[in-house]
């Protein structure tokens, strides 16, 4: 029987980047699908600009009736580019999310976020601001996977992060090249280290 999988999250889930010549415009989600055989039967629930609680609020009850063998929740850095930061409001609304996922026995992946305030061009103090809650929205994810013990994608300490040529000219998304190499990253995790 083919296995579901189910996606939630923002514009880094949907896939929104540039493309780069050799590597057509692919999610990572659909890309990662296909790297298993026989494919994973992929359900991409993420929508574009969406902050963590209307991540939860659209999207949980739909991955939950697909009764996936497999979900990703990769959601956060909007609360923090649009100001809506509060870490106890993050924490609140993933806890209830994994924690509803859970309850299904589904193989649960989340990943936590990157330093893209090294590639901003904005003042520094703005960007020591910005990456004060990215390591705290982090701090957050390591706090609950030390409860709930899922597949921790560590994007902060991932090479990717670093490495110029996988993202897009906004600096904050993956371009296409990098949606490869992330869903490699994951599928390696995930998968190969099964």
């Amino acid at each position: 029987m083919q296995k579901q999988f189910v996606a939630m999250g923002d514009s880094l889930t949907v896939g929104v980047g540039d493309e780069v010549e050799g590597f057509p415009r692919s999610s990572w989600v659909d890309t990662f699908a296909q790297m298993h055989s026989p494919p994973f039967l992929a359900t991409n629930l993420a929508k574009r600009g969406l902050v963590t609680k209307e991540v939860r609020m659209t999207q949980l009850e739909k991955a939950l009736t697909l009764q996936a063998d497999l979900v990703s929740l990769i959601t956060g850095a909007n609360d923090i580019l649009k100001e809506q930061w509060n870490r106890n409001e993050y924490k609140n609304e993933m806890e209830h999310m994994i924690d509803a996922l859970s309850q299904t026995g589904a193989t649960i992946i989340i990943g936590n976020m990157p330093d893209f305030t090294a590639r901003l061009p904005i003042p520094t103090e703005k960007k020591q601001g910005l990456k004060e809650q990215l390591l705290a929205a982090n701090e957050v994810i390591y706090l609950l996977n030390h409860e709930y013990k899922f597949h921790l994608i560590d994007f902060w300490n991932t090479p990717l992060a670093q490495d110029p040529s996988i993202w897009s000219n906004d600096r904050i998304h993956p371009n296409s090249r990098g949606y490869q190499e992330i869903a490699a990253l994951i599928y390696h995790q995930v998968i190969g280290g099964n």
